[in-house]
């Protein structure tokens, strides 16, 4: 694994960087059963979260929208996932795969749709995941939505949907340029089947 950040050692962690390193050692995104981990198996923080290690008082707050980015939306578990997949897929991140595959296949995607979404040839199980993936599409490729566009989603999906849609692109947007500057890569232990 190569990346252009320094191994930390968990031990000598105090405040805000002790805090931040705890947050992924720790609660919901380390509890059995979770999707992936972003503490590899020699202890070392990775992902976005390891590029917040250089300044964790930012690293907090970024820890804050993070979490409610990934379990407080209102989009349902694979709803989430489509987006974010077809961010990796835009962003060409495959940190981002390594991890929402894993978490895709958790929230009921077959190996078959998280393959089509890595070609961004998914079209959706029914009208609104349809409405979902073009809308999505929209913004990634145009940064707006026309008034059709607009009218379309909000009939199908509801404003509160578009604004979530909107900010899993953003962060997801973010999240993929912090991994290709910092070149953090997916774990070399990693298991990957999709």
């Amino acid at each position: 694994m190569t990346t252009r950040l320094n191994r930390i050692d968990s031990e000598y962690l105090t405040g805000a960087a002790a805090d931040l390193y705890a947050r992924y050692a720790t609660g919901e995104r380390a509890k059995p059963g979770a999707s992936f981990s972003l503490i590899t198996t020699d202890g070392q923080l990775t992902g976005p979260p390891a590029t917040w290690m250089l300044n964790p008082e930012l690293g907090l707050r970024m820890e804050q929208l993070g979490y409610g980015v990934r379990f407080e939306l209102t989009l349902s578990p694979r709803h989430r996932e489509i987006v974010i997949l077809m961010v990796a897929e835009r962003e060409d991140s495959p940190f981002e795969r390594y991890a929402h595959h894993q978490a895709a296949r958790q929230a009921g995607l077959t190996v078959e749709e998280i393959a089509m979404l890595d070609v961004g040839d998914l079209t959706g199980i029914d009208e609104r995941e349809h409405v979902l993936i073009t809308t999505t599409r929209a913004i990634l490729e145009h940064g707006a939505l026309t008034s059709a566009e607009w009218n379309t989603a909000e009939t199908m999906l509801g404003r509160s949907a578009i604004l979530e849609i909107v900010t899993l692109v953003g962060w997801y947007r973010l999240m993929a340029l912090q991994l290709r500057v910092f070149e953090i890569e997916p774990p070399s232990d990693a298991q990957e089947t999709a």
